[in-house]
């Protein structure tokens, strides 16, 4: 009698198994054919995106391998990209940013760079940071960001301050709490950001909590006035791009191409189509982590200066650079 029961259990697993098997066998195709419609789809909008190469040869990339950390640290597989918020206006680069994908610990890190760091460009040209841009481009750029900061960066994604509107808009805004000092220069920056984008000007009428649009939310990562000057415009600007990747983020994956079909115009980058896909796909599985904020140069290591009327951030290059390093390479 056990024996029969046994064995009618057995094929009743069996009918079980092989009815899972059918179902596996119908549901794997679906599910890679539907992949590779929305890879194919995001390869075809991706391609819009505006790509302008770098010349590898000369970015003054430095070897992970020298730089001084534990043997854990330099085995990290890091992704270092420059991030440039620019002014075409006045062809300066308003926002400067390092972001870290560490493909070992799945972590993504963002550093804010110091626009106004004291930097020299060489042929007398002692200036600001963000004069790179002005003097060179992106390729100067990321040069001189290797330089300074002794970084392997080879690639950078650009977009333009006013394009940033566009695509805050297209999240649907982003909710600040805006203090009641920030208000006036909110509304101040948002009505030139207007003037220039032709996008309808709407003042902001209160302090508190609330959902700002493309120009509102544009205009606050540009407050430099307010507060610790310089220091928290940067936490502004990395605040609301890291609310922005992570709206983009939790978007269903089949909101992938329609995303990069309306955000590819306002964007520059060096990233080939499959690059920008990697970086996608790598974003969608590490931001659930959230994303590490840095800001260099750091407290105690950096001096304000003014030379010929002009304000300067001097700093502490080698004590700098080895804390940045430990940020990015950390576990």
């Amino acid at each position: 009698m056990g024996y029969r029961v046994d064995r009618a259990k057995r094929r009743k697993k069996k009918r079980k198994s092989s009815k899972l098997k059918k179902f596996m066998m119908i549901i794997i195709p679906i599910i890679l054919i539907i992949a590779i419609l929305i890879m194919g789809l995001g390869y075809y909008y991706i391609k819009k995106v505006k790509n302008v190469g770098l010349d590898e040869g000369n970015l003054s990339v430095t070897d992970v391998s020298k730089i001084d950390l534990d043997s854990n640290q330099k085995a990290h597989k890091v992704k270092n990209i420059l991030l440039l918020g620019v002014d075409e206006q006045e062809k300066a680069s308003d926002s400067i940013m390092v972001l870290s994908i560490d493909e070992t610990t799945k972590k993504i890190k963002l550093t804010s760079l110091m626009r106004d760091t004291y930097v020299d460009f060489g042929k007398g040209k002692i200036t600001k940071l963000n004069y790179a841009y002005h003097y060179g481009g992106e390729q100067l750029s990321v040069k001189t960001v290797n330089e300074k900061f002794k970084l392997d960066i080879t690639d950078y994604i650009k977009v333009d301050f006013n394009g940033l509107a566009h695509i805050i808009d297209y999240v649907g805004g982003i909710e600040v709490d805006v203090k009641p000092e920030e208000v006036k220069y909110v509304n101040s920056y948002a009505k030139n950001i207007s003037d220039i984008t032709k996008m309808q000007y709407t003042p902001i009428s209160k302090s508190g909590p609330q959902v700002l649009n493309g120009e509102q939310a544009t205009a606050y990562c540009r407050i430099r006035y307010v507060g610790n000057n310089d220091y928290q415009r940067t936490e502004r600007q990395r605040n609301i791009l890291t609310k922005i990747f992570d709206k983009l983020i939790k978007s269903p994956i089949t909101d992938y191409p329609n995303i990069v079909n309306q955000l590819a115009p306002y964007a520059t980058t060096s990233l080939n189509t499959f690059e920008v896909l990697k970086l996608a796909v790598a974003f969608a599985g590490y931001t659930k982590n959230g994303i590490e904020q840095s800001r260099c140069p750091y407290d105690g290591l950096r001096e304000d200066t003014m030379i010929n009327n002009i304000y300067y951030m001097k700093w502490n290059e080698p004590e700098n650079v080895k804390k940045l390093h430990q940020f990015i390479y950390a576990q």
